[in-house]
Formats: structure tokens, C-alpha cells, sequence
């Protein structure tokens, strides 16, 4: 198996970075405000055996640096696209956690015929105006990852982030979440109708989400017309790294479940 590669090409006029791994159908893992494509290094690991698995740094975050035609999260989706194809990413699986899941909403909605299954990790994609929503960056900076988890001793123990590039990584993209509005960046995109969007849908939750409650995958699978939820026990808004090897189950479950002939 080939290592995870991180790599740059310079695109719209400024930098952008991405982790990959593997060769096959592509696959595309967005991360949430504040993160970069390394949280996603479980996935890109497991599937990077049957998938060319890509993980970028969103614009501003990690080494990518934001365009001045990306000004709000709506923003990032149709650039991330043109991105892709650019680096010959055509047709894909897509999963986006958080921040990442309304991008990956927003681009299966602009071109769902490149979207073959649409994965979200604790996304907003409806508005419950009765459940209130978390807000990361109330938190000690610190803090800004471990008040998000079930379990934060078991997090620091587990988390892909081990290096002081990371941290200064990490630290600069609580900022670029700031700019990008915080909280208004998971809230759900009103211009996407989920009626258009025929895809499978995997909805993958913690049960003890602080940040985008249970309600709202509930919500999304009741709207959705080929939605599938799993709800992960002990886990916060951080499944793909707080429990990477459930996770890494029920994406290949779904995958294989509504495989393509």
C-alpha cells in the first residue's frame, strides 16, 4: 500500500493542498472548520486499498491558502469542484464532516451527477430552529477539539493531529473558521434542495454530538429520499476520529450495500 502523499499545485491563483492515497474510484473527504485533510488519516488508510482517496486542506486551512472569489462557505463548493476535475477527480464518493458536510451538500446539489454516494458526518443540512446548534469557537482555544469529543482523554490519545505543524495548523484555521462566520458556516445552505438529491446518503452521527445534535440527522433522514442513518455510541461530533474504526465499518457497509452494478 502506498503511503498517504500530502500534496500542492497552485490553482485560482493560489495554493492548494490535498492527502491521497491509493488508486481506484475517487473518493473525496472534506474536514470541518478548523481541521485539515490529516483528519481524515483512518479513512484515507482503510479505503485507499479500493479508492484513490483525496482529503483537501479547504481553502484557508492547513496549507491551502483562500482565494479572494471565496468569501463565504457557499463559496468554497463550485471552486472545490473546478478543483477537482483539475486534478482528474470526475465522479466520486463524497463525505464531509461539519463544516465539510454543508460543502459537500452544496456541491452535490450543483453537480449530483458527479456524486455517486454523498456521505455526512454530523452535517447540518436542515434548519430545527428548537435545537440549538453548538458553537465551537465559544470554546477555550485550547479546548477548540476536546469540548467537541464523547471522550477527550481517549481523543489526545487517538487523534491524527500529533506534530507542531499540526497545532500551528490547527491554531491558524480557528481564525479562518472565525472569518468564515463560525457558527453561520454548518448552518444548512438555503439555496440546496434535498429533493434533488436521488444519490444514497449516509448519515453518521455520535449520539452525544454537543455541536449538531442527533435531531438533525433525524431531520435529514426523514427529507432525503435514499438516506441511511447509523448512530455511533460514546461518540462526540468528531466520529471519523474519535472512533475510526466504527466509522470506517459503516462507510464500507453502505458501500457495499448500495454498490453500482
Amino acid at each position: 500500500m502506498s503511503e498517504i502523499i500530502r500534496q500542492e499545485i497552485a490553482w485560482l491563483g493560489t495554493r492548494w493542498s490535498w492527502f491521497e492515497q491509493g488508486l481506484g474510484p475517487n473518493m473525496v473527504l472534506l474536514h470541518g472548520g478548523g481541521g485539515t485533510g490529516r483528519a481524515f488519516s483512518s479513512q484515507i488508510r482503510h479505503f485507499s486499498a479500493d479508492y484513490r482517496v483525496v482529503a483537501p486542506d479547504l481553502p484557508g486551512f492547513g496549507r491551502s491558502e483562500r482565494p479572494s472569489e471565496i468569501q463565504t462557505v457557499r463559496d468554497i463548493a463550485p471552486a472545490l469542484l473546478s478543483w477537482l476535475a483539475g486534478i482528474r477527480v470526475d465522479r466520486m464518493v463524497l463525505a464531509g464532516n461539519s463544516m465539510g458536510g454543508r460543502v459537500a451538500l452544496t456541491a452535490a446539489s450543483l453537480a449530483p451527477e458527479r456524486v455517486s454516494h454523498l456521505i455526512l458526518l454530523a452535517a447540518v443540512g436542515v434548519n430545527l430552529p428548537d435545537v440549538p446548534l453548538g458553537d465551537p469557537l465559544a470554546f477555550d482555544p485550547a479546548q477548540f477539539a476536546s469540548k467537541m469529543v464523547y471522550d477527550p482523554e481517549k481523543f489526545r490519545r487517538i487523534t491524527p493531529y500529533r506534530s507542531l505543524e499540526d497545532a500551528r495548523e490547527l491554531s491558524a484555521g480557528r481564525k479562518m473558521y472565525a472569518q468564515y462566520q463560525g457558527a453561520a458556516s454548518i448552518i444548512a445552505d438555503p439555496e440546496v434542495d434535498l429533493t434533488t438529491l436521488t444519490m444514497p446518503v449516509l448519515l453518521l452521527w455520535g449520539r452525544h454530538d454537543p455541536i449538531i445534535p442527533l435531531a438533525y440527522g433525524e431531520a435529514l433522514k426523514a427529507r432525503l429520499k435514499n438516506a441511511t442513518l447509523v448512530v455511533l455510541e460514546d461518540v462526540g461530533h468528531l466520529p471519523h476520529m474519535e472512533s475510526p474504526e466504527a466509522t470506517n465499518q459503516a462507510i464500507a457497509t453502505f458501500l457495499e450495500n448500495h454498490s453500482t452494478p
